[in-house]
């Protein structure tokens, strides 16, 4: 057995704890915590939604960025059928649009396959290009 000793104002109290349990409870205390109701332990449930939380996040990371590189790609199509039907000469601008739409469509499926990172770096690839085209004979 273990002897404990504890302060109470100015005089000590020893109380003795039996080998293998930790501090003593007041007698009592056990009845009361048997007829409360027994709670979850609240960070086992948040450790159970947490991958969950992340898949999500995840998931609208890739669904994002692949609206972000369908847009650039519809922008990047449309201004080549515009300028393939307006009958004028073909030039680098219109060359560098195709790129941009190759690359806006490669964003969209590496994004579909989780390859985030190479998939905002297609968009963004994508989109300066189309904005520079413009300047572009």
């Amino acid at each position: 057995m273990t002897t404990h000793g504890r302060e109470l104002g100015a005089e000590q109290v020893q109380t003795q704890v039996p080998a293998g349990e930790g501090d003593p409870t007041p007698p009592g205390v056990e009845g009361m915590r048997a007829s409360l109701p027994r709670q979850p332990d609240p960070g086992f449930a948040r450790q159970q939604s947490q991958p969950s939380q992340r898949s999500h996040q995840a998931r609208s990371a890739r669904v994002g960025l692949m609206s972000a590189g369908a847009l650039v790609a519809l922008v990047c199509l449309f201004v080549l059928v515009g300028r393939f039907s307006s009958g004028t000469q073909t030039g680098v601008g219109t060359v560098v649009y195709g790129l941009c739409l190759a690359s806006a469509g490669l964003s969209v499926e590496l994004a579909r396959r989780g390859r985030t990172r190479l998939a905002m770096m297609a968009i963004i690839l994508a989109a300066a290009g189309a904005s520079l085209a413009d300047a572009l004979p």
